[in-house]
């Protein structure tokens, strides 16, 4: 069987001025996770702590190891 050639993807910046990636038929994803900010288990490590300890100082140990805490928050529940 014959692979397939993979079109050549372009970032938005490799286009001439005022040409359009729809003209090409080209698409670009960009996949970002997380670049900056808290992350989802920071978050969620915060919130259970804070409603648990009512203490700030609390919450931000706890959310510095976030997923650790959580799990052992969901073990010792």
């Amino acid at each position: 069987m014959v692979g397939k050639a993979k079109p050549e993807r372009m970032r938005p910046e490799d286009y001439a001025p005022g040409e359009s990636p729809m003209r090409r038929r080209v698409t670009y994803v960009r996949k970002e996770i997380v670049s900056k900010g808290v992350g989802f288990g920071s978050a969620l490590a915060i919130a259970i702590s804070f409603t648990t300890h009512k203490s700030i100082i609390w919450a931000i140990i706890h959310g510095f190891f976030s997923w650790l805490y959580v799990i052992y928050y969901a073990l010792t529940r």
